[in-house]
């Protein structure tokens, strides 16, 4: 025990006063009180339990007289120097006995700042947890791990079967690769307070120890660990090291529990500053996460980000490849991989109750979408900062859920072990989508059957030619058969042309089929100079019937677009029905509407309809592709909401304006991704 400072010793012994004694007493912890001259002037009963010495025995005896003066204890100097002192002390209690306490030293001032006594706290230390300590040590501070390795202990079984089998580049030889499955079990005084912020031992226990390691030792506490954990079971290894001011030490506490280790670090008074900073900036980031209104967790990936050095610094450039070699290194990245911490957003989302639950690798993140684990291991590799997607996920309930995913990934010379997920519930908002798109089908198919209404005539006129042909022709055969020598030739000729017409009303009666029919869309290659043809089909008599010239330019060798055939037909035939109406409303002379498609600047397809209708009046412009917005008296106003509601969804545009003698509608539609860009030459008009 370091040496009891030069005080007045033969000063009196102070007297304490009736509250102070028994608010020592009511505790129960060693509570133990000295004068300004370090000489014990009471000590309560639990202090008489922990030491075996009463009150009366102690009392105006200095500590060395009491505990002994070759053990480790505070440095009274310091302490009155600055005023406090924690750690933990070897003392000698009743009999020569060996006592070990995790104490708490405070100097008590009066108004003017001089020292009137000190206070100290006490209780007994976890002998498990400091037994075996290097002897010797004279430090003023000792935190204390007790740490449960089984995890560690077989993630290094596991490397070894991996390594016996040749597969060395899927493992990292950085030993952190064990860091996150080293559990803690307990933490003496000095360990929560310097390096957990003051956090309660409940709340520490089953996490990392790696995390609550001091930053600057935690590389060799866990060489030192390792080494510990490699040791034949029947052994008790000690192992320490000095590391500037600091004294390290890992030991096994016994062979039937081969798997329970301690480790501690030993410190001089100089440097728990440091260490409550570091402390308190890890509590805030902790806070911060947990403050978050969106679930989030943060992860170490320094396991796989070792991975991804090793395989480019073996001249791997593209990890879509090797990984269809090896489509084992996914699933070892999601097992390598682990939680570090999580917030309560986040344990809400996957309806977990017990934070441990996530405090493990990161495959139930990926279980309701196990492929996305794969794209995060390509956009690690691709060094990327972010990367985000939608994807599904599987609550500890069975639920699916939709979220949008997001990574970060930190870069050099960040914090390489905090990396960061955040997920975004969006589930209520694609059923939400879903049910618009329903909404939408709906009023689409309205539209449809609405377009259809005002082209009966059209269509009536459509069907009916061809039938009338097919009874006509009917009857010429029929009376070639009469004859006495039946003109078989004419007759195969009458019986072809049937056949045709009887196509062609099929086709006809498809087509409306396909319009008026309500079904699911349905999207695939298609090419639009095709949707322009067919629906000049089905307004053909309705023009011809309002002595209207329709006239197209499509550009041939025009790339295909992907889309829903139906849906696409449908906003050209309303385009076509509105440019009918403007002309035969407005009883314009020049009676013309003309339709072209040509290549965008931006890879798109474009296809314009022109009328000379009159145009569109200006207060109307900003309205016209407004739902029920219409400027005829019978109209349903969904015509062109409905044209733009569709266009959108097919990720183009449609705009509206003026010009010539009429109105021009243009529509935009983008090419798949893989689409080429050929331009052809345009058809002659």
């Amino acid at each position: 025990m370091r040496p009891t400072p030069k005080f007045e010793r033969d000063a009196p012994i102070e007297q304490i006063d009736l509250l102070s004694v028994q608010i020592a007493d009511a505790s129960h912890e060693s509570v133990i009180i000295y004068d300004v001259s370090a000489r014990i002037v009471h000590w309560n009963y639990a202090s008489q339990r922990l030491y075996g010495h009463s009150n009366v025995e102690v009392r105006g005896k200095h500590p060395e007289e009491v505990f002994g003066a070759d053990k480790i204890g505070p440095d009274w100097n310091e302490l009155k120097a600055g005023g406090s002192w924690q750690g933990v002390v070897q003392r000698i209690g009743f009999g020569n006995t060996s006592v070990l306490a995790e104490i708490r030293l405070r100097a008590l001032r009066d108004e003017e700042g001089l020292i009137t006594r000190f206070i100290e706290y006490g209780s007994p230390a976890d002998a498990r947890n400091v037994d075996g300590h290097a002897p010797g040590i004279q430090k003023d501070w000792i935190a204390v791990w007790s740490i449960d390795a089984s995890g560690a202990a077989a993630i290094l079984e596991h490397i070894g079967r991996i390594r016996d089998q040749g597969l060395t580049h899927l493992t990292a030889a950085d030993p952190e690769l064990v860091a996150e499955h080293l559990r803690i079990s307990d933490m003496n005084i000095a360990a929560t307070r310097l390096f957990a912020g003051g956090a309660s031992l409940s709340s520490l226990v089953g996490k990392s120890a790696y995390r609550y390691w001091p930053q600057k030792h935690r590389a060799k506490l866990l060489e030192l660990t390792i080494r510990v954990l490699q040791a034949p079971e029947s052994k008790t290894p000690f192992v320490t090291a000095a590391v500037e001011d600091d004294v390290l030490s890992v030991w096994r506490g016994a062979p039937d529990r081969p798997h329970l280790i301690s480790t501690s670090v030993s410190g001089s008074w100089n440097d728990p500053d440091t260490y409550w900073d570091l402390a308190a900036s890890e509590q805030r980031y902790r806070n911060l996460i947990n403050n978050v209104p969106l679930p989030m967790w943060q992860v170490d990936a320094r396991v796989m980000s070792d991975v991804i050095n090793r395989l480019k610094a073996t001249g791997v450039t593209s990890i879509e490849n090797h990984l269809k070699d090896e489509p084992d290194l996914v699933r070892f990245a999601s097992e390598a991989v682990v939680v570090t911490d999580v917030n309560d957003s986040a344990m809400r989302l996957f309806k977990g109750e017990v934070r441990d639950e996530f405090l493990t690798n990161v495959t139930y993140l990926f279980s309701g979408t196990p492929e996305a684990a794969m794209r995060v291991v390509m956009a690690h590799f691709s060094g990327g900062r972010n990367y985000s997607e939608e994807m599904k996920i599987r609550t500890f309930d069975g639920d699916i859920r939709d979220v949008l995913f997001y990574v970060t990934f930190p870069q050099v010379p960040e914090k390489l072990d905090k990396t960061l997920i955040m997920m975004i519930d969006v589930t209520d908002q694609r059923r939400v989508e879903q049910q618009l798109r329903k909404i939408e089908a709906d009023f689409a198919h309205a539209g449809r059957v609405s377009a259809l209404g005002e082209l009966v005539t059209s269509i009536a006129h459509e069907v009916r030619q061809p039938l009338s042909v097919i009874v006509t022709d009917a009857d010429t055969g029929l009376r070639w058969l009469d004859r006495d020598e039946p003109n078989v030739i004419k007759v195969k000729a009458i019986i072809a042309r049937i056949v045709e017409n009887a196509h062609r009303a099929n086709e006809v009666i498809r087509r409306i089929k396909d319009m008026a029919v309500k079904t699911d869309p349905m999207r695939s290659i298609v090419a639009v100079n095709d949707l322009i043809r067919e629906a000049l089909l089905f307004v053909r008599s309705e023009s011809q019937t309002h002595d209207i010239a329709i006239t197209t330019r499509l550009l041939s060798g025009l790339p295909e677009i992907f889309g829903d055939r139906v849906q696409l037909q449908q906003v050209i035939i309303n385009l076509l029905i509105n440019s009918i109406h403007a002309i035969s409303t407005n009883n314009r002379q020049t009676r013309i509407i003309s339709i072209e498609t040509t290549f965008g600047p931006k890879a798109d397809v474009i296809f314009s309809v022109r009328d000379t209708g009159g145009g569109i009046p200006e207060e109307y412009m900003d309205r016209i592709f407004d739902g029920f917005f219409s400027s005829k008296l019978d109209g349903m106003g969904i015509g062109l909401a409905i044209c733009r509601s569709i266009i959108i969804d097919h990720g183009g545009t449609i705009t509206a304006r003026n010009g010539g003698h009429g109105a021009i509608f243009e529509v935009t539609l983008p090419l798949p991704n893989d689409m080429e860009n050929t331009i052809g030459n345009p058809d002659p008009p």
